[in-house]
C-alpha cells in the first residue's frame, strides 16, 4: 500500500522537516509535546476499541517505511534506507520537549542492542545548533538525523497539529509493525520488540503481530490506568 493511501502520513513526516524550535521553543512547544498518558497510535489491520483504556487511535501507517533523508550530525546526507536489513526504532523528537528528553536513556539503552537486533534512529524536529547541543549534554551515540524547514508556517499550512515524541517501529523487511505516540515506556517497548523478534524469526506474520500488540498495548494501558 503506498503512503499516499494514507495521507496523514506524509504530512507528519513533513513536519519533521518543517519544524524549527530556534527562538520559539516555548511557544509552540506547548501545542506539539505529548505528555504521557495522552496518545498511543499504533498501526493495525482494523480499527481498535480502545475506548475504555483512554488510549486514542489514529489512522494506520503505510506498510513501509519511507525512505526519508536528512543530513546526520556531521552534516551528511543520510537516508533511513542506510539501516535496512535491520529491525529500526525511528524516534522522532525535539529538545525542547520534555517528554522527549525524557525516553532518550531508554533509547541509548535500546541502542546497545546489537546491529541485528535493532537500531535506534533519532529524527530531531529542531534546528541544528540546538539539536547538537542537546544531543552533547544528554551524550546521544545513536545515529542522529536533523530536519530543518521553513517551520511553524508550514505545519499550519499543512492543516497539521504535531505531537511529539513519536517513535515507528521497523521490521527486518522494511515494514511498519508499530507507531506509538506520546513517551516510550519500557513495557510497551518491551512488548512491541519482542513481536518484532518473533516476525523476523518466521514465527508470527505482520498482520498478527500488529494485532497481537494493539491487544496488548491496550492492556498495559488499562493495567497503568487502574493500577493493576
Amino acid at each position: 500500500m503506498s503512503p499516499a493511501a494514507h495521507p496523514w502520513w506524509p504530512r507528519i513526516l513533513l513536519a519533521a522537516a518543517a519544524v524549527t524550535a530556534a527562538g520559539a521553543g516555548g511557544y509552540w512547544a506547548r501545542g506539539f509535546f505529548v505528555p504521557d498518558s495522552t496518545l498511543i497510535a499504533l498501526h493495525a489491520p482494523a480499527a481498535v476499541t480502545a475506548a475504555a483504556a483512554g488510549v486514542r487511535v489514529r489512522p494506520t501507517a503505510p506498510d513501509t517505511l519511507p525512505d526519508i533523508a536528512f543530513p546526520d550530525r556531521r552534516g551528511r546526507l543520510r537516508r533511513l534506507s542506510d539501516w535496512k536489513g535491520r529491525p529500526l526504532l525511528v524516534n522522532f523528537w525535539a529538545p525542547w520537549c520534555a517528554p522527549c528528553r525524557e525516553e532518550i536513556p531508554l533509547l541509548e539503552r535500546l541502542s546497545r542492542a546489537p546491529p541485528d537486533r535493532l537500531q535506534v534512529i533519532g529524527v530531531a524536529v529542531d534546528s541544528r545548533a540546538p539539536v547538537l547541543r542537546y544531543a552533547r549534554h544528554a551524550r546521544i551515540r545513536y545515529p542522529l538525523l536533523i530536519g530543518e524547514h521553513p517551520g511553524l508556517e508550514t505545519i499550519r499550512a499543512l492543516g497539521l497539529q504535531a505531537a511529539f515524541p513519536f517513535s515507528v517501529f521497523v521490521d527486518a523487511r522494511g515494514h511498519i509493525v508499530a507507531v506509538k505516540i506520546g513517551i516510550l515506556r519500557k513495557p510497551v517497548v518491551r512488548l512491541i520488540l519482542k513481536r518484532i523478534d518473533a516476525l523476523d524469526r518466521g514465527r508470527i506474520d505482520l498482520s498478527t503481530a500488529r494485532a497481537q500488540i494493539s491487544a496488548g498495548v491496550q492492556q498495559l494501558a488499562v493495567a497503568r490506568a487502574t493500577g493493576s
